[in-house]
């Protein structure tokens, strides 16, 4: 069990780093968000795994040139007078989904990239800041994390592109469940996508997996060597000033 003091300073640290990264920093989001667009396009943008047929694009929903810009990916296929979704709240992308087998049919469905991805990902960041690791373990820590928190998001992410476009009653969809799976996907993207539990859930449970083999970090004494230094020290002593009396 670890010492009750050490426990409140690691969730006192875990609390404010975790409010520092999601305090709103202009300059941190913008970069942030542009981060997330481009990683979305490394991963959907030539295909939707299984189906080669199927991309997907992320674009900027404040970007001035906005209708430009959705020409551009899908070119040709806008009507007259098109206006793109307007950015919503903290929504701040925008996901266009193409079919190459139904050409005159694609999809437009708006993200956030700061509840879907920036948030698990500041918990995580948080959480490994504040566990009393060595810089070598802490490294460690945070190059499993970021890759199991990033997998966490690729699958957040298309759980909600496939229960919100390639899965619906959609002319661009890539297969029709029926309606009692169609029922059960949505309730499972709805859990793990829109759920701001999870966010936090998730990152827990993934520090733990990376921190588990480093328990002994948490006892009162294994992350103090000088302690135990001292006590060999002082048993050195001891042993030093003991004396044998001349026997007569």
């Amino acid at each position: 069990m670890p010492p009750p003091r050490r426990l409140l300073r690691f969730f006192a640290l875990a609390a404010l780093f975790f409010a520092l990264l999601m305090a709103p920093w202009p300059g941190l989001e913008r970069g942030y968000s542009h981060l997330f667009r481009r990683g979305g396009d490394v991963v959907f943008s030539s295909r939707f795994w299984f189906w080669p047929q199927a991309r997907v694009r992320f674009l900027d929903l404040s970007a001035p040139d906005l209708v430009s810009r959705i020409n551009a990916v899908i070119p040709g296929r806008l009507p007259s007078g098109f206006e793109p979704p307007p950015a919503q709240g903290v929504k701040d992308t925008l996901m266009v989904l193409i079919n190459r087998d139904t050409p005159a049919s694609t999809g437009q469905l708006r993200t956030s990239s700061r509840y879907v991805a920036f948030g698990p990902t500041a918990m995580i960041i948080a959480l490994v800041l504040a566990t009393p690791l060595s810089w070598r373990r802490r490294g460690w820590a945070f190059f499993w994390a970021f890759l199991l928190i990033h997998a966490f998001i690729a699958l957040r992410l298309t759980l909600t592109l496939t229960a919100n476009g390639f899965a619906a009653d959609k002319l661009y969809a890539l297969f029709h469940p029926s309606v009692f799976w169609r029922g059960m996907l949505g309730r499972v993207e709805a859990l793990i996508s829109d759920d701001p539990t999870v966010s936090f859930v998730v990152p827990a449970f993934i520090w733990f997996l990376v921190t588990f083999g480093s328990r002994a970090v948490w006892s009162s004494r294994a992350s103090r060597p000088d302690d135990a230094r001292s006590d060999v020290d002082s048993r050195s002593s001891s042993g030093g000033a003991r004396t044998d009396l001349p026997r007569g």
